[in-house]
C-alpha cells in the first residue's frame, strides 16, 4: 500500500473540532470524592509528559481558557450533561460552543480544541481514555497549540458522576490579536481574530503557527518508543473511526511534521507480536478517513483485536522521503494487570476466591462485539470497572456462601475460601 503527504499549503484551520468519548459504562458503586485541584494539577503534569516523550513541547497554562473549561464542567454537572455543546437557557450557560465560551472570558481567537471525557477513575484514565480515542489524540498531539485550560468537575449528589474538560488554544496568536492591528505595507492576515478585520503581519502569523512545529520532532508516534503502561484496547468514539467493533486493539498513530519533511511517500504500517506475527490491522488516513478527520500526515494504524495485557509490541514505518527508502522502528509495552488476575475465556466460568483480597478478572473477547453489560453482584461485593472486559473484585465480608456475577451471557460463580 501507498500514501502520499505533501507539504500544507494553507497553514491554518479556520475551525476546530469537537468530538465526544462516550462516558463509560456504569457500575454502581460508592465512588471516592475526587480532590479536583490535585486532578487537574496532575492532568497537565501527565498530559505534558506524554507530549515531551512523543517529542513535543509542552503545554502552558491558560487563565483564560481555565476558566473557560471550569465553566464548561461545572454547566455538565449541573445539567447531568456531556459533550461540547451548551443549551441556552439551562443553569451556568456560558456559550453554545467551546470558542464563544472562551471568547466571553476574553479569548480573542475563535480557533479552540476542547476534548471532554466523563465518569473516569482518575486524571490518568481520563486521559488514556482521550489517547485511546484516535481523533482525540491528535487533538492533544496538535502541532499548532501551545496552551491550555483543565477542570475537573464531580456531581456532588453522585460521585460516580464526573467530567474532565480540556481547552486548547494558541497563546502567541491571542497576543496578536489582543494587540494592535498590522498598518504596514507587508503582506498580512485577516478574518483571523475576534475582530475579523484585525490584520496579522503574514511574517508574525508563520512564525507563530510554526513555532510549535519547529521544537517538536520530524516523525511524532504514539505509543512513543520504549512507552509503558499502555493501554491494550479501544472501544468507541463518536464519530467512530471503526463504526463495526465495539473493541479492538488501542491505535498506533504517526504524524508527518511538515516544517521538517514536506514530503514522504508511506509504503508500510505493521504491527508485530512479541513471536514476529504481524497483528491484522487497518490503516486510516485523510484520504480513506470515513470521518474526514484526519489531515494529510496524519496515519491511525487501528489493531482489529484487542491487544494483550503486558506484552512487548513492536511498530515498523516505512517510508520514501527524497528517493531515499526509510524504516523507522519503536517499541511500546502494555498494561500489567495487578495479581491476583484470572482470564475469563467461557460464558460460564467457576473460581475460587478468599474474601478480603482483591481480584482482577479479565473477560477476554470472544468476537469484535464482546463488551461487558449490566453486571449483577452482590451487596457485599466490591466491583471496579477498570475497562468494558476488565474488572476488579473484592469481597470484604465474612460470608463464605457461593456468590454469582452476571453480565448478559457471562455467568461466573464463586466459591469462597476461608481465611484459614
Amino acid at each position: 500500500m501507498r500514501y502520499l503527504i505533501y507539504a500544507i499549503i494553507v497553514v491554518i484551520d479556520l475551525y476546530a473540532i469537537f468530538l465526544d468519548v462516550p462516558q463509560k459504562q456504569t457500575v454502581h458503586i460508592k465512588a471516592p470524592i475526587l480532590d479536583t485541584a490535585y486532578e487537574e494539577k496532575m492532568a497537565l503534569q501527565y498530559l505534558n509528559t506524554l507530549r515531551t516523550n512523543a517529542g513535543m513541547a509542552p503545554y502552558q497554562t491558560s487563565p483564560i481558557l481555565k476558566k473557560t473549561a471550569d465553566n464548561h464542567a461545572t454547566y455538565l454537572i449541573a445539567n447531568n450533561a456531556t459533550g461540547h455543546y451548551e443549551e441556552k437557557g439551562k443553569k451556568h450557560y456560558t456559550g453554545e460552543m467551546p470558542y464563544q465560551r472562551a471568547i466571553a472570558e476574553g479569548y480573542q481567537v475563535s480557533m479552540l480544541t476542547e476534548n471532554v471525557t466523563n465518569n473516569s477513575l482518575n486524571y490518568k484514565d481520563a486521559i488514556d481514555n482521550l489517547f485511546a480515542a484516535i481523533y482525540h489524540r491528535f487533538g492533544f498531539l496538535d502541532f499548532i497549540s501551545d496552551e491550555i485550560g483543565i477542570a475537573v468537575a464531580q456531581d456532588p449528589k453522585n460521585t460516580e458522576v464526573n467530567t474532565y474538560v480540556f481547552d486548547m488554544g494558541i497563546h502567541r496568536l491571542n497576543q496578536a490579536c489582543s494587540g494592535k492591528s498590522y498598518s504596514g505595507a507587508e503582506r498580512y492576515a485577516y478574518k483571523i481574530c475576534l475582530d475579523p478585520t484585525h490584520k496579522i503581519r503574514e511574517k508574525t502569523l508563520l512564525d507563530i503557527l510554526n513555532a510549535q512545529k519547529i521544537a517538536s520532532k520530524t516523525i511524532i508516534v504514539y505509543p512513543y518508543d520504549g512507552q509503558t503502561d499502555v493501554p491494550p484496547v479501544f472501544y468507541n468514539e463518536t464519530p467512530d473511526p471503526l463504526p463495526d467493533y465495539d473493541v479492538s486493539g488501542f491505535p498506533i498513530s504517526i504524524q508527518f511534521n511538515d516544517a521538517h519533511i514536506k514530503q514522504a511517500d508511506v509504503r508500510d504500517i505493521s504491527l508485530y507480536t512479541p513471536e514476529g506475527e504481524k497483528v491484522k490491522s487497518k490503516v486510516l488516513y485523510d484520504q480513506n478517513d470515513p470521518n474526514k478527520l484526519l489531515k494529510p500526515g496524519q496515519f491511525a494504524l487501528l489493531p482489529l483485536t484487542r491487544l494483550k495485557y503486558d506484552t512487548r509490541y513492536k511498530v515498523v514505518l516505512t517510508y520514501a522521503h527524497e528517493g531515499k527508502i526509510t524504516q523507522k522502528v519503536w517499541h511500546f509495552h502494555t498494561r500489567k494487570l495487578p495479581e491476583p488476575t484470572f482470564v475469563i475465556t467461557q460464558n460460564k466460568q467457576a473460581l475460587k476466591i478468599k474474601p478480603h483480597t482483591t481480584y482482577t478478572l479479565y473477560f477476554k473477547p470472544q468476537n469484535r462485539h464482546d463488551v461487558l453489560g449490566d453486571l449483577h453482584f452482590p451487596a457485599d461485593v466490591k466491583v471496579n470497572l477498570l475497562d468494558q472486559n476488565t474488572i476488579q473484585l473484592r469481597l470484604d465480608s465474612e460470608n463464605t456462601e457461593p456468590f454469582d456475577l452476571t453480565s448478559e451471557d457471562k455467568e461466573i460463580h464463586f466459591k469462597v475460601l476461608s481465611k484459614t
